[in-house]
Protein backbone atom coordinates (compact mmCIF):
# COMPACT_ATOMS: atom_id res chain seq x y z
CA UNK A 1 0.00 0.00 0.00
CA UNK A 2 1.17 3.30 -1.05
CA UNK A 3 2.24 6.09 1.96
CA UNK A 4 0.81 9.42 1.63
CA UNK A 5 2.08 12.88 1.17
CA UNK A 6 -0.06 15.15 2.71
CA UNK A 7 0.19 18.47 1.11
CA UNK A 8 -1.23 21.69 2.73
CA UNK A 9 -1.88 24.90 2.37
CA UNK A 10 -2.74 27.47 4.88
CA UNK A 11 -2.60 31.21 4.28
CA UNK A 12 -2.72 34.78 6.21
CA UNK A 13 -1.53 37.18 3.45
CA UNK A 14 -0.52 33.98 1.44
CA UNK A 15 -0.03 30.37 3.00
CA UNK A 16 1.33 27.81 0.77
CA UNK A 17 2.46 23.65 1.25
CA UNK A 18 6.40 23.73 0.76
CA UNK A 19 8.81 21.24 1.96
CA UNK A 20 12.46 20.27 2.94
CA UNK A 21 14.77 20.89 5.46
CA UNK A 22 16.46 23.92 6.87
CA UNK A 23 19.00 25.71 9.38
CA UNK A 24 17.52 28.86 8.75
CA UNK A 25 14.95 30.66 10.66
CA UNK A 26 11.61 29.37 10.76
CA UNK A 27 7.87 31.14 10.42
CA UNK A 28 8.67 33.94 7.77
CA UNK A 29 12.53 34.27 6.86
CA UNK A 30 12.35 35.09 3.40
CA UNK A 31 16.46 35.53 2.84
CA UNK A 32 18.44 33.29 0.93
CA UNK A 33 21.58 32.38 2.42
CA UNK A 34 24.68 34.11 0.35
CA UNK A 35 26.36 31.05 -0.91
CA UNK A 36 22.88 29.87 -3.08
CA UNK A 37 23.50 30.53 -6.66
CA UNK A 38 20.39 32.03 -7.96
CA UNK A 39 20.16 35.60 -10.19
CA UNK A 40 18.35 38.04 -9.00
CA UNK A 41 15.86 38.80 -12.27
CA UNK A 42 15.90 34.72 -11.93
CA UNK A 43 11.81 35.17 -10.74
CA UNK A 44 10.78 36.29 -14.12
CA UNK A 45 10.57 32.80 -15.38
CA UNK A 46 8.10 31.60 -12.98
CA UNK A 47 5.57 35.32 -12.98
CA UNK A 48 3.55 33.69 -15.66
CA UNK A 49 3.44 29.81 -14.51
CA UNK A 50 2.39 31.47 -11.14
CA UNK A 51 -0.11 33.80 -12.48
CA UNK A 52 -1.34 31.68 -15.45
CA UNK A 53 -2.65 28.65 -12.10
CA UNK A 54 -4.56 31.72 -10.72
CA UNK A 55 -6.48 32.36 -13.87
CA UNK A 56 -7.12 28.28 -14.41
CA UNK A 57 -7.91 27.68 -10.77
CA UNK A 58 -10.66 30.74 -9.98
CA UNK A 59 -12.84 27.95 -12.58
CA UNK A 60 -12.36 25.29 -10.89
CA UNK A 61 -12.84 25.57 -7.40
CA UNK A 62 -15.69 25.54 -5.50
CA UNK A 63 -17.22 28.72 -3.35
CA UNK A 64 -18.04 28.85 0.07
CA UNK A 65 -21.60 28.69 1.70
CA UNK A 66 -21.80 32.96 0.70
CA UNK A 67 -20.74 32.26 -2.84
CA UNK A 68 -17.16 33.48 -2.21
CA UNK A 69 -13.57 32.48 -3.19
CA UNK A 70 -10.40 33.46 -2.01
CA UNK A 71 -6.75 31.54 -2.52
CA UNK A 72 -3.01 31.94 -3.67
CA UNK A 73 -1.96 30.44 -6.64
CA UNK A 74 1.70 31.69 -5.53
CA UNK A 75 1.40 29.58 -2.29
CA UNK A 76 -0.12 26.94 -4.32
CA UNK A 77 2.65 27.21 -6.64
CA UNK A 78 5.75 27.23 -4.58
CA UNK A 79 4.06 24.47 -2.45
CA UNK A 80 3.61 22.14 -5.81
CA UNK A 81 7.27 23.27 -6.72
CA UNK A 82 8.81 21.77 -3.56
CA UNK A 83 7.06 18.65 -3.71
CA UNK A 84 8.33 18.78 -7.33
CA UNK A 85 11.65 18.38 -6.11
CA UNK A 86 10.88 15.16 -5.99
CA UNK A 87 8.86 13.70 -8.53
CA UNK A 88 10.49 11.69 -11.25
CA UNK A 89 8.60 10.07 -14.51
CA UNK A 90 5.24 10.93 -15.34
CA UNK A 91 4.15 12.49 -11.93
CA UNK A 92 6.79 14.65 -12.68
CA UNK A 93 5.56 15.85 -16.43
CA UNK A 94 2.16 15.97 -15.31
CA UNK A 95 2.97 17.90 -12.05
CA UNK A 96 4.88 20.42 -14.92
CA UNK A 97 1.90 20.22 -17.17
CA UNK A 98 -0.47 21.68 -13.96
CA UNK A 99 2.34 23.94 -12.80
CA UNK A 100 2.54 25.65 -16.16
CA UNK A 101 6.03 24.95 -16.09
CA UNK A 102 6.98 23.00 -19.21
CA UNK A 103 10.71 23.55 -20.08
CA UNK A 104 11.69 24.63 -16.86
CA UNK A 105 14.34 22.24 -15.40
CA UNK A 106 13.88 21.76 -11.42
CA UNK A 107 17.59 23.45 -10.84
CA UNK A 108 16.30 26.56 -12.93
CA UNK A 109 13.02 26.39 -11.06
CA UNK A 110 14.11 26.38 -7.52
CA UNK A 111 16.60 29.03 -8.40
CA UNK A 112 13.66 31.20 -9.83
CA UNK A 113 11.78 30.14 -6.27
CA UNK A 114 14.96 32.03 -4.19
CA UNK A 115 14.78 34.71 -6.21
CA UNK A 116 11.49 35.50 -5.61
CA UNK A 117 11.40 34.69 -2.17
CA UNK A 118 14.29 37.48 -2.19
CA UNK A 119 12.46 40.13 -4.00
CA UNK A 120 9.22 39.70 -2.06
CA UNK A 121 11.56 40.33 1.20
CA UNK A 122 9.22 43.29 2.47
CA UNK A 123 9.20 44.50 5.96
CA UNK A 124 8.31 48.14 6.19
CA UNK A 125 6.17 50.42 8.96
CA UNK A 126 3.45 49.98 6.23
CA UNK A 127 3.62 46.92 4.42
CA UNK A 128 4.43 43.25 6.09
CA UNK A 129 4.98 40.43 4.24
CA UNK A 130 6.83 37.23 5.20
CA UNK A 131 6.68 33.68 4.03
CA UNK A 132 7.76 30.16 6.05
CA UNK A 133 7.92 26.91 4.80
CA UNK A 134 7.73 23.52 6.64
CA UNK A 135 7.58 19.41 6.45
CA UNK A 136 6.64 17.92 9.13
CA UNK A 137 8.30 14.50 8.95
CA UNK A 138 7.53 10.65 10.16
CA UNK A 139 9.74 10.05 12.48
CA UNK A 140 10.57 6.64 10.65
CA UNK A 141 11.57 8.26 7.03
CA UNK A 142 14.02 10.23 6.46
CA UNK A 143 14.31 12.68 3.59
CA UNK A 144 16.92 12.13 0.83
CA UNK A 145 19.82 14.16 1.13
CA UNK A 146 19.83 16.04 -2.20
CA UNK A 147 16.54 16.77 -2.00
CA UNK A 148 16.68 17.92 1.57
CA UNK A 149 19.68 20.27 0.77
CA UNK A 150 17.13 21.72 -2.46
CA UNK A 151 14.79 22.25 -0.15
CA UNK A 152 16.95 24.03 2.53
CA UNK A 153 18.71 26.09 0.09
CA UNK A 154 15.81 27.46 -2.22
CA UNK A 155 12.98 27.64 -0.33
CA UNK A 156 14.34 27.56 3.47
CA UNK A 157 12.02 25.03 4.76
CA UNK A 158 12.84 23.91 7.81
CA UNK A 159 11.77 19.62 8.97
CA UNK A 160 10.50 18.55 11.60
CA UNK A 161 10.18 14.74 13.00
CA UNK A 162 7.45 14.27 14.43
CA UNK A 163 5.65 10.84 16.38
CA UNK A 164 2.70 10.33 14.16
CA UNK A 165 0.69 8.58 17.11
CA UNK A 166 1.22 11.14 19.54
CA UNK A 167 -1.25 13.73 19.64
CA UNK A 168 1.69 16.47 20.40
CA UNK A 169 2.16 16.34 17.24
CA UNK A 170 -0.53 17.90 15.54
CA UNK A 171 -0.79 20.42 18.23
CA UNK A 172 3.01 21.59 17.11
CA UNK A 173 1.87 21.80 13.44
CA UNK A 174 -1.25 23.64 14.64
CA UNK A 175 1.16 26.13 16.55
CA UNK A 176 3.31 26.89 13.69
CA UNK A 177 0.36 27.53 11.84
CA UNK A 178 -0.84 30.11 14.38
CA UNK A 179 2.87 31.45 14.82
CA UNK A 180 3.38 31.76 10.96
CA UNK A 181 0.19 33.29 9.63
CA UNK A 182 -0.16 35.85 12.55
CA UNK A 183 -2.93 34.01 14.46
CA UNK A 184 -5.13 34.57 11.65
CA UNK A 185 -5.33 30.91 10.79
CA UNK A 186 -4.79 28.61 14.00
CA UNK A 187 -5.65 24.96 12.64
CA UNK A 188 -4.79 23.08 9.89
CA UNK A 189 -4.92 19.62 11.07
CA UNK A 190 -7.10 17.40 13.47
CA UNK A 191 -5.69 14.95 15.92
CA UNK A 192 -5.10 12.25 15.65
CA UNK A 193 -3.20 12.46 12.43
CA UNK A 194 -3.65 9.57 9.47
CA UNK A 195 -1.25 6.64 10.67
CA UNK A 196 -0.45 6.51 6.46
CA UNK A 197 1.32 10.03 6.15
CA UNK A 198 5.12 10.48 5.53
CA UNK A 199 5.48 13.77 5.22
CA UNK A 200 2.94 17.16 5.83
CA UNK A 201 4.34 19.87 3.84
CA UNK A 202 3.55 23.49 4.67
CA UNK A 203 3.99 26.73 3.40
CA UNK A 204 2.33 29.88 4.98
CA UNK A 205 2.67 33.72 3.77
CA UNK A 206 1.21 36.53 5.65
CA UNK A 207 0.72 39.54 4.41
CA UNK A 208 -0.24 43.29 5.46
CA UNK A 209 -0.43 46.48 3.94
CA UNK A 210 -2.03 50.04 4.35
CA UNK A 211 -3.61 51.76 2.16
CA UNK A 212 -0.86 54.26 -0.10
CA UNK A 213 -4.53 56.63 0.15
CA UNK A 214 -6.34 55.26 3.44
CA UNK A 215 -10.53 55.49 3.22
CA UNK A 216 -11.80 58.21 5.43
CA UNK A 217 -13.96 56.22 8.29
CA UNK A 218 -16.64 59.35 8.36
CA UNK A 219 -17.61 58.58 4.93
CA UNK A 220 -18.41 54.94 4.87
CA UNK A 221 -21.90 54.01 5.34
CA UNK A 222 -24.29 51.72 4.99
CA UNK A 223 -25.47 50.86 1.83
CA UNK A 224 -27.08 47.72 -0.47
CA UNK A 225 -24.93 44.92 -1.79
CA UNK A 226 -27.24 43.19 -4.29
CA UNK A 227 -26.13 39.39 -4.74
CA UNK A 228 -26.39 36.84 -7.15
CA UNK A 229 -29.79 35.39 -6.70
CA UNK A 230 -31.45 39.00 -6.55
CA UNK A 231 -31.47 39.35 -3.05
CA UNK A 232 -30.13 42.64 -1.52
CA UNK A 233 -27.64 42.77 1.56
CA UNK A 234 -26.90 45.52 3.66
CA UNK A 235 -23.01 46.42 4.26
CA UNK A 236 -20.71 49.04 5.27
CA UNK A 237 -19.17 50.45 2.02
CA UNK A 238 -16.03 52.87 2.31
CA UNK A 239 -15.90 55.59 0.05
CA UNK A 240 -12.71 57.81 -1.94
CA UNK A 241 -12.12 60.01 -5.03
CA UNK A 242 -9.22 60.88 -6.01
CA UNK A 243 -6.92 59.44 -9.31
CA UNK A 244 -6.75 55.76 -9.73
CA UNK A 245 -5.31 53.49 -11.81
CA UNK A 246 -8.42 52.57 -14.02
CA UNK A 247 -9.36 50.63 -16.62
CA UNK A 248 -12.73 49.76 -18.71
CA UNK A 249 -13.40 46.82 -20.55
CA UNK A 250 -16.08 44.97 -22.44
CA UNK A 251 -17.87 43.92 -19.85
CA UNK A 252 -16.17 45.34 -16.23
CA UNK A 253 -14.47 48.35 -14.64
CA UNK A 254 -11.01 47.91 -12.93
CA UNK A 255 -9.39 49.85 -10.13
CA UNK A 256 -6.13 49.26 -8.12
CA UNK A 257 -5.62 50.54 -4.60
CA UNK A 258 -1.91 50.74 -3.77
CA UNK A 259 -0.43 49.89 -0.68
CA UNK A 260 2.02 52.04 0.81
CA UNK A 261 4.79 53.42 -1.48
CA UNK A 262 2.62 51.38 -4.27
CA UNK A 263 4.84 48.05 -4.28
CA UNK A 264 2.32 46.29 -3.57
CA UNK A 265 -1.84 46.72 -4.67
CA UNK A 266 -5.49 45.43 -4.66
CA UNK A 267 -7.02 45.22 -8.36
CA UNK A 268 -10.69 44.89 -7.56
CA UNK A 269 -12.78 44.30 -10.89
CA UNK A 270 -16.47 45.03 -11.06
CA UNK A 271 -18.13 43.05 -13.99
CA UNK A 272 -21.41 45.41 -15.12
CA UNK A 273 -24.68 45.01 -13.96
CA UNK A 274 -25.98 42.77 -17.19
CA UNK A 275 -22.82 40.23 -16.38
CA UNK A 276 -23.23 37.72 -13.45
CA UNK A 277 -19.74 36.21 -12.51
CA UNK A 278 -20.19 33.11 -14.51
CA UNK A 279 -20.87 34.45 -17.55
CA UNK A 280 -17.64 37.14 -16.36
CA UNK A 281 -15.67 34.06 -15.64
CA UNK A 282 -16.26 32.42 -19.35
CA UNK A 283 -14.69 35.98 -20.72
CA UNK A 284 -11.28 35.26 -19.23
CA UNK A 285 -8.27 33.79 -21.27
CA UNK A 286 -4.47 33.46 -20.99
CA UNK A 287 -4.34 36.20 -23.48
CA UNK A 288 -6.24 38.85 -21.64
CA UNK A 289 -5.32 38.19 -18.39
CA UNK A 290 -1.97 39.66 -19.57
CA UNK A 291 -3.57 42.74 -21.27
CA UNK A 292 -5.53 43.52 -17.83
CA UNK A 293 -2.46 43.44 -16.23
CA UNK A 294 -1.15 46.08 -18.08
CA UNK A 295 -3.62 48.10 -19.91
CA UNK A 296 -4.40 50.53 -16.94
CA UNK A 297 -4.37 54.54 -17.11
CA UNK A 298 -4.34 57.24 -14.47
CA UNK A 299 -8.08 58.79 -14.23
CA UNK A 300 -9.93 60.93 -11.75
CA UNK A 301 -12.93 58.73 -9.96
CA UNK A 302 -15.01 57.57 -6.83
CA UNK A 303 -14.90 54.13 -5.72
CA UNK A 304 -17.33 52.73 -3.14
CA UNK A 305 -15.57 49.50 -1.78
CA UNK A 306 -17.38 47.53 0.88
CA UNK A 307 -15.65 46.52 3.84
CA UNK A 308 -15.26 42.68 4.63
CA UNK A 309 -13.99 39.83 6.19
CA UNK A 310 -13.71 36.51 4.90
CA UNK A 311 -12.35 33.30 5.83
CA UNK A 312 -12.19 30.55 3.14
CA UNK A 313 -11.03 26.63 2.73
CA UNK A 314 -10.89 24.46 -0.04
CA UNK A 315 -9.30 20.76 -0.99
CA UNK A 316 -7.95 21.42 -4.22
CA UNK A 317 -7.39 17.88 -5.38
CA UNK A 318 -10.39 17.84 -7.92
CA UNK A 319 -8.84 21.05 -9.59
CA UNK A 320 -5.25 19.49 -9.64
CA UNK A 321 -6.36 16.68 -11.20
CA UNK A 322 -8.43 18.83 -13.80
CA UNK A 323 -5.10 20.72 -14.68
CA UNK A 324 -3.35 17.55 -15.82
CA UNK A 325 -1.87 15.82 -12.87
CA UNK A 326 -4.27 12.70 -11.30
CA UNK A 327 -1.44 10.35 -10.68
CA UNK A 328 0.11 12.47 -8.09
CA UNK A 329 -3.21 11.24 -6.13
CA UNK A 330 -2.91 7.26 -6.89
CA UNK A 331 -0.57 4.66 -5.95
CA UNK A 332 0.80 5.11 -9.64
CA UNK A 333 2.49 8.26 -8.20
CA UNK A 334 6.22 8.51 -8.46
CA UNK A 335 8.71 10.16 -6.09
CA UNK A 336 11.47 8.52 -5.60
CA UNK A 337 13.93 11.69 -5.00
CA UNK A 338 11.77 12.43 -1.53
CA UNK A 339 12.54 9.86 1.42
CA UNK A 340 15.48 7.34 1.51
CA UNK A 341 14.26 3.65 1.07
CA UNK A 342 11.51 2.21 -1.36
CA UNK A 343 8.74 3.43 0.27
CA UNK A 344 5.85 4.12 -2.63
CA UNK A 345 4.74 7.50 -2.10
CA UNK A 346 1.63 9.64 -2.89
CA UNK A 347 -0.57 12.94 -2.45
CA UNK A 348 -3.42 12.22 -0.31
CA UNK A 349 -4.54 15.97 0.20
CA UNK A 350 -3.83 19.46 -0.75
CA UNK A 351 -5.69 21.56 1.25
CA UNK A 352 -5.99 25.66 1.45
CA UNK A 353 -7.04 28.21 3.92
CA UNK A 354 -7.31 31.47 3.55
CA UNK A 355 -8.46 34.83 5.35
CA UNK A 356 -8.76 38.66 4.51
CA UNK A 357 -9.62 41.65 6.04
CA UNK A 358 -10.47 44.94 4.47
CA UNK A 359 -10.86 47.99 5.81
CA UNK A 360 -10.36 51.57 5.92
CA UNK A 361 -6.75 51.59 6.50
CA UNK A 362 -6.00 48.55 4.65
CA UNK A 363 -5.47 45.10 3.91
CA UNK A 364 -4.15 41.74 6.14
CA UNK A 365 -4.64 38.77 4.07
CA UNK A 366 -4.25 34.85 4.07
CA UNK A 367 -4.33 33.48 0.53
CA UNK A 368 -4.69 34.91 -3.16
CA UNK A 369 -6.64 37.25 -5.11
CA UNK A 370 -7.36 36.19 -8.37
CA UNK A 371 -9.14 37.86 -11.23
CA UNK A 372 -8.36 37.15 -15.11
CA UNK A 373 -10.08 38.82 -17.73
CA UNK A 374 -10.38 40.05 -21.76
CA UNK A 375 -9.80 43.94 -21.25
CA UNK A 376 -9.24 47.41 -23.88
CA UNK A 377 -7.86 50.49 -22.87
CA UNK A 378 -9.92 52.43 -20.92
CA UNK A 379 -11.01 56.12 -22.54
CA UNK A 380 -9.63 59.03 -21.58
CA UNK A 381 -12.96 61.49 -21.14
CA UNK A 382 -14.53 62.15 -17.67
CA UNK A 383 -14.41 61.20 -14.21
CA UNK A 384 -15.85 57.51 -13.53
CA UNK A 385 -17.73 56.26 -10.52
CA UNK A 386 -17.29 52.47 -9.47
CA UNK A 387 -19.56 51.10 -6.46
CA UNK A 388 -18.75 47.43 -5.49
CA UNK A 389 -22.57 47.12 -4.94
CA UNK A 390 -22.66 43.52 -6.65
CA UNK A 391 -20.20 40.43 -6.82
CA UNK A 392 -16.44 41.49 -7.78
CA UNK A 393 -13.21 40.22 -8.38
CA UNK A 394 -9.80 41.01 -6.39
CA UNK A 395 -6.51 40.02 -6.17
CA UNK A 396 -3.42 41.22 -4.46
CA UNK A 397 0.19 41.76 -6.67
CA UNK A 398 3.23 42.30 -5.93
CA UNK A 399 4.13 45.11 -8.46
CA UNK A 400 7.93 44.88 -8.85
CA UNK A 401 7.81 41.07 -9.66
CA UNK A 402 4.18 41.01 -11.01
CA UNK A 403 3.47 37.73 -8.76
CA UNK A 404 -0.66 37.86 -7.94
CA UNK A 405 -0.18 36.41 -3.95
CA UNK A 406 -4.31 36.42 -3.96
CA UNK A 407 -6.80 35.73 -6.19
CA UNK A 408 -10.88 35.39 -5.84
CA UNK A 409 -14.48 37.21 -5.91
CA UNK A 410 -16.50 38.11 -2.94
CA UNK A 411 -20.59 37.06 -3.54
CA UNK A 412 -21.68 38.27 -0.77
CA UNK A 413 -19.59 41.14 1.57
CA UNK A 414 -21.24 39.53 4.98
Amino acid sequence: MKKKITATLAGAGLLMAVSGCGSGQDNGNLAIAEAVDFGTKDYERIIMPTNDLAYELLDKIEANDDGNVFFSPASLWMALAIVYNGADGETKTEMAEAMQAQGIDVADLNKANASLMTALNKDSDNIQLTIANSIWLNEEFNLQKDFAKRTEDYFNAQTHQITISSNEASKKINEWVKKATNAKIDKMVDDPLDSNLVALVLNAIYFKGDWTYPFDKKQTEKRTFHLEDGTEKIAPFMKLQRKFSYMAGDGFQAVKLPYADGEMSMTVVLPDENLGLEDFKRTLSTENWGLFLTAFNEREGTILLPKFKMEYETELNGALEALGMPSVFTESADFSHMVEGDANLFISTVKQKTYIDVNEEGTEAAAVTGVQVGVTSAPADGPFHMEMNRPFFLMITDEETGVVLFVGYVANPQ
